[in-house]
């Protein structure tokens, strides 16, 4: 019991040393702090730095054939201030350059031979004092070239919708941009002919969709798009019903030298669409008609017309009347 009062009155009397004058000793630690840094980056040091690589002057008309590592490791020694400042540096400031201008075809660099012979190709700032040592990873690196091909293929949706009951999609869906500019190796461009999206499944949809999805262009064939995303919209709208009247019933496949008669001329349909586009269909959207020479038989006088509806047009019912009279009339 005494231990526990003893433990008690040593934290309030820490908890109140604390709590006094705590401004100043805010102060003192962060002036400890300082001087601590300013101690350690004075001091010298090896450190291994993840570096930016650029390859330039590729000869006109050619490109990689394949990705090379777009950062490597390599070894500095330096005091830590200015090891501190590479590593904050941009990529502009600070990378590993190879110039393949010299070769044709291929080539297999032994980078820590090429940037000892070529210490202007390591690009450090000016006012930074550091020492190359080594590269640490990857020692050697193979540069393939390949004739450059440039190609405009159409982007092809890969879309599975589905409206739940009493939707419906309007229309086509819309994709922007619809095609993409590819550059890349000719051996990877002759299979493209059309880049797609990403897989979409969507069930129980009632409302339009929009969103944005990914080109499947595989990176590691060194293949350049223009776009690497598209923009994706499907109208969606509530199913109606409207009818239809003084659809006109035609004649087709009569011989020449009959004369035939439909009674009535005109009927009445309850179509299915979009409520939006319902105030569009007009009578003569619906073709409806007799074909007289299929279907006409000579002890038969009422027929069922077709009907043929406009694409936007999901079904219809209820045809007035719901045969028509194909009457001959023979000359005299």
């Amino acid at each position: 019991m005494a231990r526990v009062t003893i433990f008690s009155k040593f934290g309030r009397s820490l908890v109140n040393w604390f709590l006094k004058d705590t401004k100043i000793k805010i102060g003192i630690l962060l002036f400890a702090i300082v001087i601590w840094f300013i101690i350690v980056l004075g001091n010298d040091y090896n450190y291994t730095i993840d570096t930016p690589l650029e390859v330039v002057n590729i000869e006109e008309g050619k490109t990689l054939k394949e990705r090379i590592p777009s950062r490597i490791q390599a070894s500095f020694s330096g005091r830590g201030i200015d090891l501190f400042y590479l590593l904050a540096s941009r990529k502009y400031a600070f990378k590993f350059v190879i110039d393949v201008e010299s070769i044709r075809w291929y080539y297999v660099y032994n980078l820590n031979d090429y940037y000892l012979e070529n210490r202007e190709k390591i690009i450090i700032p000016r006012n930074v004092n550091v020492k190359f040592n080594h590269i640490v990873y990857p020692e050697s690196l193979r540069i393939e070239l390949d004739r450059l091909d440039i190609l405009r293929v159409p982007v092809r949706l890969r879309a599975d919708i589905k409206t739940a009951p009493g939707y419906i999609t309007v229309k086509r869906p819309v994709v922007t941009p619809d095609s993409v500019l590819l550059s890349g190796p000719r051996t990877y461009m002759k299979k493209y002919k059309e880049v797609f999206t990403e897989p979409l499944n969507r069930t129980g949809i009632t409302e339009p969709i929009q969103m944005v999805l990914n080109l499947e262009i595989p990176i590691q064939e060194n293949i350049e798009s223009s776009a690497y995303k598209v923009n994706f919209y499907q109208p969606v709208e509530q199913i109606g019903e409207q009818i239809i009247s003084n659809i006109p019933v035609h004649l087709v496949g009569v011989p020449s030298h009959t004369n035939v008669e439909l009674s009535p001329s005109e009927i009445s349909l309850t179509i299915s669409a979009a409520i939006s586009q319902l105030a569009n269909i007009q009578p003569q959207d619906i073709k409806v008609y007799f074909n007289f020479r299929e279907n006409w038989k000579y002890d038969e006088k009422y027929y069922v017309p077709t009907v043929e509806l406009p694409e936007d047009v999901l079904s219809w019912s209820n045809m007035t009347p719901r045969r028509v009279e194909v009457r001959v009339i023979r000359n005299r």
